[in-house]
């Protein structure tokens, strides 16, 4: 099965502009970098109005994919979809790219793991710019990234496949790490608190 290959910026925009009618009282949902885990989960949200975040952060909306340009949080592997924000806009660190589809041609679900995943990583890494500690993957590296782009119920099924493997991975890393904490639970239920008991 073949599928078009196309340029990311053909289906997407990237680093969208925020739109100048927002009101300063607005409420929105505020992102750092550390709300947002290297599983591509937000961690948490801040809640903040446009007036408190207007200058000096990145623009984005629920539905937008984001993904950290600068070094060593895009190597990690930090970038999510938006899809859960409280509000309809959010804002977040200057160094997020935001990646927002056109929905006729292009799924966020779809777009996510194009830019969530080891080969991707890998590529841009090696298409950083600046100096050593604030490398950082330039946008027209997304813009002319060729995808592959099948249609969008392949896109849907693709992606739910892909968010299927990753909940598993998730759970078994949770289930490993219940499992590290077994032996000392079943000493302590044996034997008793050894800093306590004689």
């Amino acid at each position: 099965m073949s599928w078009d290959t196309v340029e990311l910026a053909a289906v997407a925009e990237i680093n969208p502009r925020m739109p100048r009618c927002l009101n300063d009282d607005l409420g929105v949902s505020f992102l750092p970098m550390a709300a947002i885990s290297e599983d591509g989960q937000i961690d948490y949200q801040e809640e903040k109005t446009v007036e408190q975040v207007r200058k000096g952060y990145t623009y984005f909306q629920r539905g937008d994919v984001l993904i950290a340009k600068i070094t060593p949080c895009f190597e990690n592997g930090k970038a999510t979809k938006t899809d859960v924000l409280n509000e309809e806009h959010g804002f977040g660190s200057t160094e997020f790219h935001v990646i927002r589809v056109n929905p006729s041609e292009l799924l966020p679900e779809y777009a996510f793991h194009l830019v969530w995943n080891p080969y991707f990583r890998k590529e841009g890494t090696t298409n950083m710019t600046g100096s050593a500690g604030q490398k950082r993957v330039p946008a027209n590296f997304l813009r002319r990234l060729k995808i592959p782009l099948p249609p969008l119920e392949e896109q849907r099924r693709i992606a739910g496949i892909l968010d299927a493997a990753d909940a598993l991975r998730r759970r078994r890393r949770e289930a490993l790490a219940l499992l590290d904490t077994l032996p000392g639970a079943i000493f302590a239920e044996m034997f008793g608190d050894p800093a306590i008991n004689e």
